[in-house]
């Protein structure tokens, strides 16, 4: 097992958020999390690289056991080094170029010399078709474009987990295919990684186990199959009926 989380909780003021959530992921797992907005996708999603802190849970990864909500400074950054986060939103600096956005994080992150961070950030942009904007700066790029060196910034560290949170969220729909093929590549190559997003064909095509979440808790998980033609519970069936025009016998 890569990773083990149990009994996670997160609360903000009274309202509590996740309650009570458990994963396994094995090497080599696309876990996709589906559900309604306000479900807690991203708050779990959050708490596991620690940009927000759980109130309650463990988590088991890579030999290190973790209190969640007590992670000392030195657990903090031993997951932050195994894992790496893709925003909504890109988080690309504005006064740096494609080149410089990817390999910050290895010279200043990991202590790299320079050059041999630019060599692994110049294999990660060629591999998400970047290679040619490499020295343009993010206001220059589409939102694809942004999202694509996000997804290059994340490979570049050599995560064992690469956390998504809703990657194609803020782009125009015409944007949203060149992100989602860089996603599939990943998975063909290997890559673990647990998407929380909106995207269905992809949670249906490429999930080795899909989650869907409600009201902070799971309210069922399985295979793709499993979920996408044969859900049990009738709250994700009435959730897949909604998102796909779809319905459930």
């Amino acid at each position: 097992m890569l990773l083990s989380i149990k009994h996670v909780r997160k609360s903000f003021g009274d309202l509590e958020v996740l309650k009570d959530v458990h994963m396994d992921i094995e090497k080599g797992d696309v876990v996709v999390i589906l559900g309604p907005s306000g479900s807690g996708k991203t708050t779990f999603l959050r708490c596991l690289n620690f940009l927000e802190k759980a109130d309650a849970g463990e988590m088991d990864f890579a030999g290190m056991h973790i209190d969640l909500s007590h992670p000392s400074t030195k657990d903090i950054t031993a997951v932050r080094k195994k894992t790496a986060f893709v925003f909504q939103g890109y988080n690309l600096f504005a006064n740096k170029t494609v080149l410089e956005n990817v390999t910050l994080g290895l010279t200043t992150g990991r202590g790299m010399k320079k050059a041999d961070a630019e060599a692994i950030a110049r294999d990660a942009l060629q591999r998400v078709g970047m290679a040619e904007r490499m020295d343009y700066y993010p206001s220059q790029l589409s939102g694809g474009q942004q999202q694509r060196v996000g997804i290059a910034r994340a490979m570049a560290v050599k995560p064992d987990v690469i956390l998504f949170d809703e990657p194609t969220s803020a782009l125009d729909p015409e944007l949203v295919g060149e992100v989602l093929k860089v996603m599939r590549d990943l998975a063909k190559a290997g890559t673990t990684m647990i998407v929380v997003t909106h995207e269905m064909k992809f949670a249906r095509d490429v999930a080795t186990h899909v989650i869907f979440m409600d009201g902070g808790v799971i309210v069922e998980e399985g295979t793709s199959e499993d979920i996408f033609e044969h859900p049990k519970e009738e709250r994700t069936k009435k959730f897949l009926h909604r998102v796909l025009c779809h319905t459930y016998e």
